[in-house]
Formats: C-alpha cells, structure tokens, sequence
C-alpha cells in the first residue's frame, strides 16, 4: 500500500503539468506582454509532446515498470528543467517544457505500471485518481490565492518547491511492484479483442481533453462570464477526488458494465451542460458533473483494460490516454474553425458511452 501510495505522489506530481496548463499560458503572457496567448501555448503542445514521446518509447523499449533509481532520475531532470526555465526567455520556453513533459511522462508510466500490477486494479486506479485530483486542486489553490499565476518566474520557483516536496516523499514509499498473477480470464480475447480496449481508452481521450481544451473560451464567447475560476476548477478536482477516495473505500472492487454505464452518462451530461449553459451557475455545476464522472469513469475503465490484458495494457496505458489527450484538441480546433464545432462536442458525448460499449460486447463475447 506504502508503495502504492509513493506510485501515486509521483504520477500527481507528474499530472500537475497539464493540470496548470491553461493558467500557466495566462502566467506566461503576464510577464511578457510581448507574447500571445496562441504562440505561449507552444508550452503546452511541447510538455504533451515530451510526455507522449516517453510514455510511448518505455514500453516499446520493453519496461513493464521503474526502478526507484529510473524514477529519481526522471525527478532530478524534472526539477532541473523547471528551476532553470524561470531564466529563460519566454519565447524559447517549449524546449525546458519539452524536457519537463518527458520526465513527466516516464513518472505517469510508473504510476500506471505500479497500479496495473496491484491485486485490485480498480481500487489501485481511483486511489492513483483521487491523489491526482487532490494535489492537483490543492495546488492550484495555493498557487491563486499566493498570486502565482502573475509571474512566470515566480511560478516556476513556487512549482519547483510543491514538486520537490510530492517526489521526495513519493521516492521515500515507492518500491518497484512484483506483479500479481491473474489467471487469464477463459473468455480471454485474442490479439485484436486487446487491442480494443486501449482504443476505447485512447477514443476517450480525444474528445473529452479535446472538448475541455475549449470549454472556457466557448462559454466566453457565449457572453458568459465565470468568475475566480481557478478556484473553481481546484474545487472541483478536489470535490472528484474526494469522491473517488470514498467509492473506493466503500464500492466494489470490480463494477461491471454497469460501473462504467452511470459515470459515462455522467460525462455526457456534463459535456452537453458546459457546451450549451446559458449562464455562469450552470456552466460549474457541469463542470463539477464532468470532473466527477470522468475521474471514475478512467480509473474504471483503465482496471477493467488491465483485467482484460494483464500482460501488458499497463505498460501501454499512459502512452493511449496521451495520444488521445494530444490529438483531441487539434481535432477540436479544426472542427472549430470549420465551423463544426458542435460535431465534436456530440463526439465527445458519445466517447463517453464507448466504454459501456466496448464492456457490453466484451461481456457478450
């Protein structure tokens, strides 16, 4: 448990990255005026970049899991990557990001690894959730109130003391996992039948990273106006986490279908609340809806894939979510500017369902 809960310090610390994104974008404007907010954003396309890069090659490169030593490794680049972006120029900040994304990426490869291998899965992926979403929340709310987000420099200062603080206690509990062996189910799939879980799970990442990539700046032109909401978005991963943390101490280990029916549904709602609310109230409370509903519906899915392969989906998880994080909102943007917008929002409903889907037809299989 010790070592599960090190696992998943690192991978929180790991996901703060692309959690901060959008207000880091507003940081980095902030301190050069001379900056737009479309070429700050090549901060986060490198970040993406360096983690999909890494989560991708480990596998590939036969890792089924990390050493601590790999593990300190990535932290030390980490940290060093961060510390010295406070000193460059803003506009030759994509390269420290690129570097800071594939360290990320090697220490969210080890939270997955770590929680692919547990006994329970499911138990191991909503814990690795809910420690995600509450450092997560936690973060930015200390950031906003301390004024972070006004000053690049002063952020990457304020970042590199919050991550030597997650990793150093997460490098103190992790230990390398022992897989568990699970007998194979005898309805086991074949080589495809495997396959299609990690598409689901990559299905799922395009549309609702994709959709979220453009929520706020849709609501706003929409003539809402969503006040204090970094507050808004730390209240929510807190309020997910904390729902997560409770449903895995008190739900089941293993769902079902059904599991993945009601937080899919939830999804969807929340998708469509936040694309067509008309005012502020009701744009956070789909927000709150979709946080909630995502978190449970990825920590259950991704158990249920690695129950389907244990051999190897673990490895591979980390590298589909991030592909699919990555390829959603430029498929988002070209929907926009083609004028389509609300076919990828629909897109985004229905890849909320896929998972009951692909459960339904795995069950029947």
């Amino acid at each position: 448990m010790f070592a599960l809960f090190g696992a998943s310090l690192l991978s929180a610390a790991a996901s703060l990255p692309l959690h901060l994104l959008p207000l880091l974008i507003v940081s980095v404007v902030a301190t050069d005026p001379g900056q737009t907010a479309a070429h700050a954003g090549w901060i986060a396309s490198a970040c993406l970049l360096g983690q999909m890069l890494v989560a991708l090659a480990l596998p590939a490169l036969r890792f089924s899991s990390l050493r601590r030593l790999h593990a300190l490794a990535a932290v030390a680049v980490l940290l060093a990557a961060l510390a010295a972006s406070g000193t460059w120029p803003a506009h030759t900040l994509w390269l420290p990001w690129l570097v800071i994304g594939g360290a990320c990426g090697a220490l969210q490869f080890l939270g997955a690894t770590t929680a692919a291998a547990s006994s329970d899965p499911s138990a191991a992926f909503a814990l690795r959730l809910s420690v995600t979403l509450l450092v997560g929340g936690l973060v930015i709310f200390g950031l906003q109130h301390s004024g972070g987000f006004l000053d690049y420099r002063a952020l990457a200062i304020a970042l590199s003391i919050f991550f030597a603080l997650l990793t150093g206690l997460g490098l103190a509990l992790y230990r390398r996992p022992v897989p568990v062996c699970r007998p194979r189910p005898t309805d086991a799939p074949g080589r495809g039948g495997r396959l299609a879980g990690l598409a689901v799970v990559f299905l799922l990442f395009v549309g609702q990273p994709g959709f979220w990539a453009f929520a706020v700046q849709s609501v706003q032109q929409r003539g809402v106006v969503v006040q204090d909401l970094a507050y808004a978005i730390a209240f929510c991963k807190m309020a997910a986490g904390l729902v997560l943390f409770a449903l895995t101490l008190l739900g089941p280990s293993n769902p079902g279908r059904i599991g993945l029916m009601w937080p899919g549904i939830g999804v969807a709602a929340g998708v469509s609340g936040m694309a067509l609310a008309p005012g502020a109230a009701l744009f956070l409370v789909a927000m709150l809806l979709w946080e909630l509903g995502l978190n449970i519906l990825s920590a259950r899915l991704q158990a249920a894939v690695v129950r389907d392969n244990p051999a190897s989906a673990g490895a591979w998880l980390t590298g589909a979510a991030l592909l699919g994080a990555a390829t959603g909102p430029m498929l988002h943007g070209m929907a926009i500017e083609g004028g389509i917008a609300q076919a990828f929002v629909a897109y985004a409903c229905l890849s909320a369902i896929l998972p009951f889907a692909w459960a339904s037809a795995r069950r029947r299989v």
